[in-house]
């Protein structure tokens, strides 16, 4: 009649022949009841941290948490618009030929 720990939660003590503990037993009863496998569960409970901040859980399916993942959109939107107003703005052909236009003015 010798005790080990319950290999689910290694926690609480079991006789030998019994596979669980009175608690995971009761755990994977209500499990089952509402439908679920332990192992889906346990897996549902696996938190992954933001690769970026190391501080935030990071969204379903992503690396990255919502800060994270806002702050990247803007840099992203904030670099094309700087692309699209530098195409607005002259270029620095036509601004060496103003100055040479002002330079002959003064002459």
């Amino acid at each position: 009649m010798a005790l080990h720990k319950c290999p689910k939660c290694e926690l609480n003590y079991i006789r030998d022949g019994e596979d669980y503990c009175e608690v995971c037993k009761r755990e994977m009863k209500r499990a089952q009841a509402r439908g679920r496998h332990v192992e889906e569960e346990t897996g549902e409970d696996e938190v992954i941290l933001c690769s970026e901040c190391g501080e935030a859980p990071a969204v379903r399916g992503g690396d990255l948490c919502i800060t994270c993942l806002k702050e990247k959109k803007r840099q992203v939107e904030l670099e094309n618009a700087s692309e699209h107003s530098g195409d607005d703005e002259y270029d620095d052909e036509d601004l060496l030929e103003d100055d040479e236009e002002i330079d002959s003015d003064e002459e």
